[in-house]
């Protein structure tokens, strides 16, 4: 579980009654009877008693000045009384009253109210050499990160240069000139990018549904910052869709594309027969692709 508390009064434990006429007390963990099994007996001398021992249901007795430990609390037995000295942590850790403890990403906090004792352990999140407590926000770069009971959550991304925009994952806002995403990339992963609104080329950029030419390939700029490739433009300004050739005056116009590459190729044929032209290219047909 995330957090634990557990409370015990600083009360004897302890329920005695003289029996004078044999000269002897019993002593029984607090609430059980003079027959209980695990009773203490003690002799009384003169009509003094000693110093008692503590003792305790499922912990057994303890004499004067003795410490012992049960669950996550460490006692000394005063006369009687089971007081606690300290909280102790399932790893064994010893807290001491009223102080505050972190290993490994668990705080443990032994305080003191009044007459009880709290031992409490709660997960926290260790993050670039400083602690967090579950619920707080913090920044980490373009990130702001949320402690939570399962570890760090991604709440979003910050604005570049500003200092209190933030975008949620899987938003995107254009400020200016450029596109700020905040993309979801997996779960639990997120990448900021800061984009130039429309598409960049050599340097160049151009808006969203412009067409442009750049050597011989015609592309349109996307929505999105990409580039698509229409087709390829000669010398002459024909225009040929990509993917397709063209005969014209004993001349094969090709526009192709292999791999991720764009090529526009010319070459003369004697043939009018646009098929008997592409068998003797020296681009085979089959390596063309509009994907």
């Amino acid at each position: 579980p995330m957090s634990r508390l557990l409370l015990l009064a600083l009360l004897p434990f302890i329920s005695g009654e003289s029996e004078n006429e044999i000269g002897e007390v019993v002593l029984t963990p607090q609430g059980m009877g003079k027959d209980f099994t695990e009773r203490v007996v003690l002799p009384v001398s003169n009509g003094r008693l000693p110093a008692l021992p503590c003792v305790l249901l499922n912990a057994g007795a303890h004499e004067h000045g003795q410490t012992f430990t049960k669950g996550n609390f460490h006692y000394m037995c005063n006369n009687g009384t089971a007081e606690v000295v300290a909280c102790i942590a399932e790893d064994s850790s010893v807290i001491q009253l009223g102080r505050t403890f972190v290993r490994n990403g668990i705080r443990h906090k032994c305080n003191v109210n009044g007459d009880s004792v709290t031992y409490e352990q709660e997960s926290m999140c260790f993050e670039n050499g400083i602690h967090y407590n579950v619920g707080d926000s913090f920044r980490n770069g373009s990130f702001k990160l949320t402690c939570g009971k399962d570890g760090v959550a991604i709440e979003g991304c910050y604005l570049q240069n500003e200092a209190t925009g933030i975008l949620a994952p899987g938003e995107s806002r254009i400020v200016g000139k450029y596109r700020h995403e905040c993309e979801k990339v997996a779960e639990g992963k997120v990448r900021y990018t800061v984009k130039v609104v429309g598409c960049v080329k050599d340097d160049r950029v151009f808006n969203v549904g412009q067409v442009f030419t750049d050597k011989h390939i015609r592309y349109q700029c996307q929505l999105d910052g990409t580039l698509n490739v229409m087709g390829c433009v000669d010398e002459g300004g024909m225009f040929i869709e990509l993917g397709r050739d063209v005969l014209v005056n004993g001349m094969v116009h090709r526009c192709y594309k292999i791999d991720r590459t764009t090529f526009f190729h010319k070459f003369a044929c004697d043939s009018d027969r646009l098929d008997v032209c592409i068998a003797n290219s020296i681009v085979p047909r089959f390596r063309r692709s509009v994907s």
